[in-house]
């Protein structure tokens, strides 16, 4: 294929991510509806699960989303119970940690994104996944190599 025909708005790395983008997440917020979260508050909690504990520049970091709509996210898992925060032990930030709450409707939202998860999965042919993560790697590398 010739360069040229990667020079077309259709082509465009930003714009073709950003599409697959949108469709993953309204197919993950429509399986998860029924356990009352949103795709993007499912990975906040999963993360946090698996984190422990982490301060809002901890988890903006290993979610690669800025801190203010990172903030905008938490602060609505918070009024709903499924998270809350204490101050670290030198005072400078707040630790995030998952409720008991948040705990329970981790669980309840669990299977339906692994059924969903699995679906996707299975539509792709074998070891698809495993080499398009790793495209995604290689873009999200050269992004940050960019000037």
């Amino acid at each position: 294929m010739a360069a040229e025909e990667h020079l077309t708005p259709e082509s465009c790395i930003s714009y073709r991510l950003r599409r697959v983008a949108r469709a993953a997440a309204k197919t993950f917020d429509d399986a998860l509806r029924p356990a009352g979260l949103r795709n993007t508050q499912f990975t906040l909690l999963a993360t946090l699960q698996h984190l422990g504990e982490a301060s809002v520049g901890d988890l903006s970091d290993r979610l690669g989303v800025d801190q203010t709509t990172l903030t905008r996210n938490l602060d609505v898992l918070a009024r709903h119970g499924y998270v809350d925060s204490a101050a670290a032990a030198d005072g400078r930030f707040r630790m995030l940690r998952m409720t008991a709450q948040g705990d329970a409707v981790l669980k309840r939202a669990l299977p339906l994104w692994r059924k969903t998860q699995h679906q996707l999965l299975q539509s792709l042919e074998d070891g698809r996944w495993a080499e398009m993560l790793q495209g995604l790697e290689q873009i999200e590398g050269a992004c940050e190599r960019a000037p």
